[in-house]
């Protein structure tokens, strides 16, 4: 059975809001939205939004006003921040911080930072974050669960590890180690610091040392050159070995890629005009045309 507001003690509506904050984050609460004790919780909330506003006879009073401030009410539903204003604040903390280790009561700008992040991840446990929002935040290292807060030193172990196994530090980006540690998200945000992409913090002399003693390269355009160059040399060879293009997909260059696979990616590049000019040419010279 739902509870009217006019029977219940201010203090004992109050207390339903902070359980409310303390569970969800802030007080941005459905006007239908009732507590399993049987308060119609988002019908009080804009009641004391009436009140401020001056919609009721009754003002809040200023200790009312700063309660419910120190538990995030929103008084005005147009100052609610958009996605994008958000995560513009936690990209500002992220340059500043190195991280999104936002601490709880911590605020930007008059915004509860640390209580939205602490909401992403609860909305990324129950699958209501986008792919796109997903990414926003990774570019900032978003921490999303207890076991992935580590230190420098330890995601450079996990890299060491990597680079024993593989022979490079060309992580993809969504590579995620066994344990689901985000390794190639690390190696990304490395690369970041290093070039001094979005003014983040950079690496120390040190860190740069111990990533090079890996082999890291730090700008992929040079990688992306040479893999090309690679691979049109390969199908050059194979054409004026076989009078002919390796179109089937199951023929493999030595480094295991696909030649048929990749010939038909130029081709669409081609046909979209994606293709620098000198590039263009040399394919031109294989016969090796727009789709």
């Amino acid at each position: 059975m739902s509870r009217i507001y006019s029977r219940q003690t201010w203090d004992e509506w109050y207390l339903c809001a902070k359980n409310y904050f303390e569970e969800y984050g802030d007080l941005l609460v459905p006007y239908n939205y009732i507590t399993a004790d049987g308060y119609r919780l988002g019908r009080w909330i804009e009641r004391q939004r009436a009140r401020y506003n001056g919609v009721l006879a009754n003002p809040v009073d200023l200790d009312e006003q700063a309660a419910l401030e120190k538990i995030g009410m929103v008084w005005k539903l147009e100052n609610r921040l958009a996605w994008d204003e958000w995560i513009f604040i936690a990209g500002e903390y992220y340059n500043e911080y190195g991280n999104l280790e936002v601490h709880t009561g911590y605020m930007a700008h008059g915004y509860r930072l640390g209580n939205w992040i602490r909401e992403q991840r609860k909305k990324l446990k129950s699958g209501k974050l986008t792919e796109k929002q997903i990414r926003d935040l990774d570019r900032y290292g978003m921490i999303w669960s207890c076991y992935e807060r580590r230190d420098w030193n330890d995601w450079y172990a996990l890299a060491e590890e990597y680079f024993q196994q593989n022979g490079n530090l060309l992580v993809p980006l969504t590579y995620k180690t066994k344990r689901g540690e985000r390794l190639g998200l690390w190696v990304f945000v490395q690369r970041e610091r290093y070039n001094g992409n979005g003014e983040r913090k950079p690496l120390n002399m040190a860190q740069i040392q111990a990533l090079d003693r890996l082999s890291m390269i730090w700008k992929l355009d040079n990688v992306r050159t040479e893999k090309w160059d690679a691979m049109y040399q390969w199908v050059s060879d194979y054409k004026r070995e076989n009078d002919r293009l390796p179109l089937r997909r199951d023929l493999k260059a030595p480094d295991g890629r696909s030649m048929g696979n990749w010939i038909s990616v130029q081709r669409t590049a081609l046909r979209k005009g994606k293709i620098p000019a000198a590039k263009a040419k040399r394919l031109e010279a294989l016969e090796i045309y727009p789709l």
